[in-house]
């Protein structure tokens, strides 16, 4: 049970008052989905009866009920979030020490634990993409039981450590946490898995190993979505072989996840983890849309985990100029350089533009800082539409980013030494989803001396003779309607857009199970485009699970 709190002064109604009107019809949603036994049935006439003594305001009850006949008034009752030390400002030249800090200690964590009110159909779980058991491992946090919430996060989750530390639990997770629906702060459900995993050693949960023939399988890629392929499957007893490009194993977690977010203990364990389990690992090797073919020969199955390392270069005059970089190259030296205490001579001291406004943008940005240089934030849309972390952008300003929104880049200028000037524009959008507009007669000049186009990553296109278009689904909401559970939920209630990016996750997962060549699987950013660390570990679990069913019997 959550702890409460009595602190109303600033509602006009002094505790939660539900409201059931005549349209109820006894159906008793509201009733098995009230996480305090507020409701119950009255048996006379059949309609649902309320005790508001035990009511929260939480409003489980009126975001399920089918028929609108529950409203609730008043206050959220709920305990404030637990706070925890605050970013440390301006950073040091150098300095690739973790920015955000975690529970310090089990009565910090346990405290926030109590927040949580262990909800009948928790809407974390949906909102998590891979359906972590969140009630049941806070449960064990909340008891001081942390061997067990490890257990519990294992069942489902191959990379606790990492999508701790790198998910956007405000649209996953904790958007659609109980507390956030009503309009209240979530429970801190990122900081308890991450407190979890860094004072409880992670191991996989091993399922039961075959006693008849094992399976081959073959997995193209060692991102994410690969390792989790991987480790499913090894521990089902299958036979595993990786196959990547790269010497360095870890794809995204490896060079475009900047230490300072994901330290390397965490992002290398999970590849440890793939040698502990027996997988081998061919890696170095090309890999060409021909080497499925050559893969099936070898292997009863092969999953194709590509991910998006192809930076998207954008149109724009003088974007040939020396010192004009993709993101994904910037990131994978400054990593490097930064990892060596390192300098780059061509970001000390440098002003570096920065055009785009994804996480990739920010972590870009904040590298620069790191090494030396001033970056520039240069971004099209207005902040309120960036597709970056909320609390990034918040940290990146603490650190001294600065921020250009509703602005782009229109041109670049230079000569033969390199990029000398940026051509700004500004912007304006007509809605919040709305294409950003250049506003005539706003150009500006803004000196620099290097310019990092992180405006997106796309796929590996030689593929797309082997497996056809690629990714094969893209997101497009009210595609497919969701089912009875995902409705009655109340995750979707009033156009909630967590819950609705919720419902277009678990339709691409849901996805991941189905083949798309005989005996071929795709998962993870060739599946859906780029996608999330924790997203793409899912598909990566569940066609692993996909293809130990349909060799299960052999």
């Amino acid at each position: 049970m959550a702890t409460l709190t009595k602190d109303r002064s600033q509602n006009t109604i002094a505790t939660p008052q539900v409201h059931v009107n005549e349209r109820c019809v006894g159906c008793q949603e509201c009733i098995i989905r009230c996480p305090t036994k507020a409701l119950s049935l009255e048996s006379e006439k059949w309609v649902a009866e309320v005790d508001n003594s035990l009511c929260v305001g939480c409003r489980q009850c009126e975001r399920v009920c089918p028929v609108s006949a529950v409203t609730v008034e008043g206050p959220v009752v709920v305990a404030e979030r637990t706070k925890l030390a605050s970013h440390g400002g301006l950073i040091r030249k150098g300095d690739i020490s973790e920015v955000r800090p975690g529970f310090a200690t089990l009565d910090a964590a346990a405290k926030e634990a109590e927040r949580c009110l262990n909800c009948p159909d928790p809407t974390c779980m949906r909102g998590c993409p891979a359906h972590n058991d969140i009630p049941a491992f806070i449960e064990a946090i909340r008891n001081r039981d942390l061997p067990k919430a490890q257990k519990v996060l294992a069942t489902t989750t191959f990379l606790p450590d990492v999508c701790s530390r790198v998910c956007n639990w405000a649209n996953q997770c904790e958007g659609a946490c109980t507390w956030a629906l009503a309009g209240a702060e979530p429970v801190a459900i990122g900081k308890l898995e991450r407190f979890v995993t860094d004072n409880s050693p992670f191991e996989p949960s091993r399922r039961g190993r075959d006693t008849g023939k094992r399976v081959s399988a073959g997995i193209i890629g060692s991102g994410p979505a690969g390792i989790a392929a991987a480790l499913e499957l090894a521990s089902a007893g299958a036979s595993v072989t990786m196959y990547d490009r790269e010497t360095a194993l870890g794809g995204v977690m490896h060079w475009g996840i900047p230490s300072y977010v994901l330290p390397d203990n965490a992002s290398q364990r999970p590849v440890k983890a793939l040698v502990d389990a027996g997988v081998e690992v061919r890696a170095g090797g090309e890999i060409a849309p021909g080497s499925i073919d050559e893969l099936l020969k070898k292997h009863d199955a092969v999953i194709v985990a590509l991910g998006a390392p192809v930076p998207e270069r954008p149109e724009i005059p003088g974007s040939d100029l020396k010192g004009v970089v993709d993101a994904t190259t910037f990131l994978k030296k400054a990593k490097t350089a930064l990892s060596r205490s390192e300098r780059m001579p061509d970001v000390d001291g440098a002003v570096v533009a920065v055009l785009g406004g994804s996480n990739t943008a920010l972590d870009v940005a904040r590298s620069v800082l790191r090494l030396g240089g001033r970056p520039v934030v240069i971004h099209r849309r207005e902040e309120r539409s960036s597709r970056a972390r909320r609390d990034e952008i918040a940290e990146a300003k603490t650190e001294g980013v600065e921020f250009r929104f509703a602005t782009n880049i229109s041109a670049l200028e230079g000569d033969e030494g390199g990029v000398k000037y940026a051509v700004l524009v500004r912007t304006r959008q007509k809605t919040a989803s709305a294409t950003a507009e250049a506003v005539v007669g706003t150009e500006s000049r803004l000196k620099v001396d290097m310019v990092v186009l992180a405006t997106g990553y796309g796929l590996d296109r030689t593929f797309a003779t082997a497996l056809g278009k690629l990714p094969l689904i893209a997101p497009s909401t009210g595609r497919v309607l969701p089912d009875r559970r995902w409705l009655a939920s109340g995750i979707l209630a009033r156009g909630n857009a967590a819950g609705e990016d919720a419902w277009e996750r678990e339709f691409a997962l849901r996805s991941s199970t189905v083949p798309r060549r005989e005996r071929v699987w795709l998962i993870g950013d060739a599946l859906t485009g780029p996608s999330t660390v924790v997203a793409s570990m899912a598909q990566g679990k569940a066609a692993a699970r996909a293809i130990l069913e349909q060799f299960s019997g052999r």
